[in-house]
């Protein structure tokens, strides 16, 4: 005998109560269960934006690289569950875990972080900008004497053919 498959919508439909409003999503234990990861997820990827903002106000910058990845990662995971979780915001459930609260602070930490990032790459290129015109500060990539003659070291290849000539 072959067992009876099971779809989702029969699972809600056998979960929903008798007497409860009508109109009203019923959550399932799979439901739930992604709601409480999806909580779970919305914490541990705002502990890693605190870690990565508190080690840019200290000066630690290599975190930033190494970070990376795992918050990513987390991002990604949360954009492709919210689809899952959208209908079940308003929920009971919901708001004992208190999934919107914890989703306005994950965007206020990305919101600096962000920020954060912004001004840091700003620098870099200021920084960058500034080195490449010291380098070239007297035109000609190089630096020239009072007589107009490059100093450093000259090119062999090019002193050798002028002095043929």
């Amino acid at each position: 005998m072959t067992q009876k498959k099971k779809f989702r919508f029969g699972d809600r439909s056998n979960a929903a109560p008798q007497n409860g409003p009508a109109g009203e999503l019923t959550l399932t234990p799979e439901d739930e269960t992604n709601l409480l990861d999806y909580m779970s997820k919305i914490k541990e990827t705002v502990d890693i934006l605190q870690y990565e903002i508190a080690a840019i106000k200290k000066g630690d910058l290599g975190v930033v690289g190494e970070v990376f990845e795992r918050k990513e990662r987390a991002l990604k995971w949360l954009e492709l569950r919210t689809p899952l979780i959208e209908p079940f915001l308003n929920h009971e459930f919901s708001e004992k875990l208190m999934i919107r609260k914890n989703l306005s602070e994950l965007k206020k930490n990305i919101e600096e972080d962000d920020a954060m990032l912004s001004r840091m790459a700003i620098a870099a290129r200021t920084i960058l900008r500034e080195f490449e015109k010291i380098i070239n500060r007297n035109g000609l990539s190089g630096v020239y004497g009072k007589t107009g003659q490059k100093l450093g070291k000259p090119n062999t290849l090019q002193m050798s053919i002028d002095q043929k000539f």
